[in-house]
């Protein structure tokens, strides 16, 4: 359910990006693209990415 609406909200934007960018207000699009982005990144390193580092921390270990 919840992959289903993110492509939902994926088909909207684009179709959105394309109705902006037939008004010639393209880089709002861009805009928006880039505040999401901001959260994803600020999410990852606030909360950390806990695959990752499990990841990390075993191979490190298997090296010593």
């Amino acid at each position: 359910m919840k992959t289903l609406l993110r492509y939902a909200l994926i088909a909207a934007g684009i179709y959105a990006a394309a109705l902006l960018y037939h008004f010639q207000l393209g880089a709002i699009p861009f805009f928006l693209l880039s505040f999401y982005l901001f959260y994803e990144a600020y999410k990852a390193i606030r909360h950390g990415d806990t695959e990752e580092s499990e990841e990390n921390s075993s191979l490190l270990n298997s090296q010593k």
